[in-house]
């Protein structure tokens, strides 16, 4: 109950910083894409395991504990790239909106 808890809690923070950052829906495509891309560096560096980060009652006992484990870490991993998906986009999307806004200044105040 623990663990789904937490899967849940994480579902719900993906979508709350997803909602956040895109300005229309079309940018989620954006963001699905670079979750994609992100994927494996996620796996690898991120999130990977997630039973060395929690803790070992979250867990059932037995063949059970590994296949938990396994889609613990795999949702974790999805959540996980998704949310640094949207923080890399909100952050594209700031620094192209703000070299924008200087180049039009820069092109007004220069005639």
């Amino acid at each position: 109950m623990a663990l789904a808890t937490v899967g849940l809690i994480l579902a719900m923070l993906t979508i709350y910083v997803v909602w956040r950052v895109v300005d229309r829906f079309w940018q989620v495509l954006f963001v699905v894409a670079l979750a994609i891309v992100l994927f494996p560096l996620v796996a690898s560096w991120l999130a990977g395991d997630v039973s060395l980060f929690l803790p070992t009652w979250m867990f059932s006992q037995g063949a059970d504990s590994k296949d938990q484990i396994v889609l613990a870490s795999a949702t974790a991993t999805v959540f996980f790239s998704t949310i640094l998906a949207a923080f890399i986009w909100r952050g594209a999307l700031m620094g192209w909106r703000r070299f924008w806004a200087t180049a039009r200044d820069t092109h007004e105040h220069s005639g």
